[in-house]
């Protein structure tokens, strides 16, 4: 288990003009996890110190927040729910495993929560703990919705495993989209063999300090223009049914996050596996754009032996019209790849995303931080 190392934009504009270049090595801090683990009942089997989970919901924007008034590790993931859907799983945050849950083994997972504020009767926040797969058709075990208070408090969740849950694909999965509200979640974590983390008493328990991971920029995308997205993985949803998505830790590449998309049968769609990047700002009709994409193919049935992935931008509400349509090629090597577009029409904050397609054809493509500009005229 790796926390990323703090490095400027300034270092991370030192990489090599041409392309991509070593990252710096990320932190080993395996004695503050083997510490924490100590304190605790069970065995832990996640990252505390992690909170960059992978987020997902047309109508939910997530962010960071440090404070060293924080519990926990002085810092917590902040989730605004903008508007409320019928079903309380089109919005969430997916908690990693880091070991395997066996199928019986009793899973705890806990965490401190505060809500900001709610469209509820009593103003409390509203999220489901689910333990799953994250892999269709998301099977789990263990839901319990919890009612989230204003104030820093610790929440906690147990139940028997009914399933193997794997460290690949294992996840604690917090769900809240039924409900128009603004929730903050800071330290969690999970352990098993122990139906308590912290008993009938307070938290004591410490992790290291959180490590926020900063925008790192490639010094060729630096002066573009207006950043109106973030290249982060946090906020992204994942989609399709052709293959997997696997989302890893990657020292080579800015931001230290990769999703690799893995397609293992011929004959699909490439449309059916996804990764959606949401844009933040508004976009202007007219507006120039540049779209950078950093990927690598790790293995791919073409003749080339280059994988094959596709781009597009669309609205988000219907009619979802579409422009910047493109198909591209990806090497063996980390490259940035480099569209420009302009707007036919405009979109307010959050109207628009950027749509990848990694389908088609039986092919293993990493995708990296994505950035999307307004270009400044």
């Amino acid at each position: 288990m790796r926390k990323p190392r703090m490095i400027s934009l300034a270092a991370a504009g030192a990489l090599a003009s041409a392309g991509l270049a070593a990252h710096p090595a990320m932190a080993q801090d395996e004695a503050a996890l083997e510490a924490l683990d100590a304190q605790l009942p069970g065995d832990l089997v996640n990252d505390p110190s992690a909170i960059d989970w992978q987020s997902y919901g047309t109508d939910l924007a997530a962010s960071s927040v440090v404070d060293p008034s924080i519990p926990g590790g002085g810092a917590a993931r902040r989730f605004e729910v903008k508007r409320a859907a019928a079903f309380i799983y089109t919005a969430g945050a997916n908690i990693p495993l880091t070991k395997e849950v066996d199928r019986g083994e009793t899973v705890t997972v806990g965490f401190y929560a505060r809500t900001i504020e709610a469209d509820t009767d009593d103003g409390k926040g509203v999220v489901r703990v689910r333990f799953q797969e994250n892999v269709v058709p998301y099977p789990g075990f263990g839901e319990q919705t919890l009612s989230i208070g204003s104030e820093w408090q610790w929440y906690e969740v147990s139940a028997e495993a009914e399933q193997k849950l794997r460290s690949r694909d294992g996840i604690i999965a917090l769900q809240f989209g039924r409900t128009r509200q603004i929730i903050e979640i800071g330290q969690a974590i999970v352990v098993t063999g122990a139906d308590s983390i912290a008993g009938s008493g307070p938290v004591t328990v410490a992790a290291a300090a959180y490590q926020i991971p900063e925008l790192e920029m490639p010094e060729t995308l630096e002066g573009i223009g207006t950043l109106i997205n973030d290249p982060g993985q946090a906020s992204w949803k994942f989609s399709g049914s052709a293959g997997t998505y696997d989302n890893r830790e990657e020292r080579e590449i800015w931001m230290l996050r990769a999703t690799r998309f893995s397609i293992t049968e011929p004959g699909t769609q490439l449309t059916d596996l996804a990764a959606t990047v949401p844009i933040n700002r508004a976009i202007e009709e007219g507006d120039d754009l540049v779209i950078a994409i950093a990927a690598r193919t790790i293995s791919a049935s073409a003749e080339d032996g280059r994988a094959v992935a596709a781009s597009r931008i669309q609205g988000t509400s219907p009619p979802f019209e579409s422009f910047a349509a493109n198909r591209f090629s990806v090497g063996p090597q980390w490259q940035m790849i480099k569209i420009e577009t302009k707007a036919p029409r405009g979109y307010g904050a959050g109207g628009a995303e950027l749509e990848l397609y990694f389908g088609g054809s039986v092919q293993e493509v990493d995708l990296g931080p994505v950035y999307v500009f307004k270009v400044e005229r």
